[in-house]
């Protein structure tokens, strides 16, 4: 018998997580590029981006078009990016590093310097492939996080350290540009289906496995 998937989140109807869903406005609209490795993984996080926030949108590929993105952000009436990722590129105009040990919201000096954020949704070589297919991302504006601390994500194995599901990623961000911005109304869902796969293993074997 196949699966049933909830057509909302995206997830197995056994785990949908729906019910814990709220959205919020977002002063900084966010567009997520994903892999499209990414699509049918019962565990991403992208889809909740998109559903917990006013101004969101995902869309799946390998290759993005410059016009295709900002058409997209024109919407949110926005219409100059920042990328965020881990180091500035070669021609990237500027590069912001935002320490999250530090509680404090971005100076405007530097918010007024873009009006939305992309992210890359994908494992490390995912992101690498959409950076080299997609040469237009390189004349962006970057945003590094630093000092994330440990993600939440307990059921999955991270090859790098310091490594945050897409949705906290989001939730930091926007965390530092907007004050009114909640990250525990925005991460339940996220939380519940973890809790909720870790329900579906058993106690056991989420302990022989991910502690």
């Amino acid at each position: 018998m196949s699966r049933q998937y909830c057509p909302k989140c995206n997830k197995a109807k056994s785990t949908c997580i729906c019910q814990w869903l709220q959205v919020q406005s977002n002063q900084t609209p966010v567009l997520i590029l994903q892999h499209t490795d990414e699509i049918k993984k019962a565990l991403g996080t992208a889809r909740l981006v998109e559903l917990g926030l006013e101004s969101a949108k995902v869309i799946s590929n390998t290759t993005f078009t410059k016009i295709e993105c900002l058409n997209i952000l024109s919407v949110y009436n926005a219409s100059n990016p920042i990328l965020l990722y881990s180091q500035k590129m070669v021609n990237s105009p500027f590069h912001i590093e935002l320490d999250l040990s530090i509680e404090s919201l971005l100076p405007d000096s530097q918010t007024s310097c873009f009006d939305s954020v992309i992210l890359l949704d994908g494992t490390w070589r995912n992101t690498r492939e959409i950076l080299h297919k997609n040469e237009w991302l390189h004349d962006l504006p970057t945003m590094a996080l630093k000092n994330v601390g440990e993600s939440r994500y307990r059921i999955r194995k991270a090859s790098q350290e310091n490594t945050l599901a897409t949705i906290e990623a989001a939730s930091k961000l926007l965390s530092v540009l907007d004050e009114n911005f909640d990250q525990g109304v925005f991460l339940k869902p996220f939380d519940r289906m973890i809790e909720a796969q870790i329900a579906k293993m058993g106690e056991a074997v989420y302990r022989r496995n991910y502690q």
